[in-house]
């Protein structure tokens, strides 16, 4: 398996971070789209993710969490509905007064994306996936010297395994029966469930201690980019498709 490479856009220096206007001091962004219409059927497992993020950080006015997600489309009418289910969501799920919640929606290209990486006031990226194809915003964020916070199976172990990141505990679970579709699912596939317990403590912990996750990023990233670059992934395609291609 060849695989996918880092956008040459994250290795560019001269790009400066993005300056987003947040009110809170410690802030973890969560990416990607919404792939279902109840908690069980969220590949991403983004309603249980802000549920456990709205149950650690009750009481912290300092904590914010940033939303990348659309329902698909990047248009103002999605924007609408987005913020309408995340609304809803927030009222069914919080237990206190925070942690504060910003959405971010629409297309960004990939030098915004490189630039919201770097970003001074982000974190850490969180994830609470079941699973992934590969996980490209894990990958990149990585790449950028960012704090990872991952559900410890699935495709982005192919990176993130070579480096240090704060990675979850899981059960393997079936796969709830209205995704199966034969094609991406079939009957008895599984998928991870990221294990609560062990989510709280580490996001507690990150936002206790942050030097230590830090230092991993940082030194994550000179491996990620060393390994994975464009250059690099090249010389994969080479090595395997030389002999065919010529």
């Amino acid at each position: 398996v060849i695989p996918e490479y880092i956008q040459p856009q994250i290795f560019e220096e001269k790009t400066e971070p993005y300056d987003i206007k947040l009110e809170t001091d410690f802030n973890f962004l969560m990416f990607g789209l919404i792939t279902g219409d109840s908690p069980e059927k969220d590949r991403k497992n983004t309603f249980y993710g802000i549920k456990w993020l709205c149950e650690t950080f009750k009481d912290d006015p300092s904590v914010g969490v940033i939303i990348k997600t659309s329902l698909g489309r990047m248009t103002y009418i999605d924007r609408d509905k987005t913020s309408l289910m995340l609304n809803r969501l927030l009222k069914e799920v919080r237990t206190g007064p925070y942690p504060r919640f910003y959405l971010s929606h629409g297309y960004m290209t990939a030098e915004e994306v490189s630039s919201f990486y770097r970003s001074k006031k982000i974190n850490a990226l969180v994830s609470f996936t079941r699973g992934e194809g590969y996980g490209l915003p894990l990958l990149e964020a990585a790449a950028s010297g960012m704090p990872v916070m991952a559900t410890g199976w699935s495709g982005h172990m192919d990176f993130l395994s070579k480096i240090r990141f704060s990675s979850f505990e899981y059960d393997l679970v079936d796969v709830d029966k209205t995704k199966i579709d034969n094609l991406a699912f079939v009957e008895g596939a599984k998928w991870a469930q990221a294990r609560e317990k062990d989510v709280k403590r580490k996001l507690k912990k990150i936002r206790k201690s942050y030097d230590t996750p830090k230092q991993w990023a940082e030194s994550g990233r000179d491996i990620l980019r060393s390994t994975l670059s464009q250059e690099e992934v090249f010389k994969i395609y080479e090595e395997h498709l030389s002999d065919i291609l010529s």
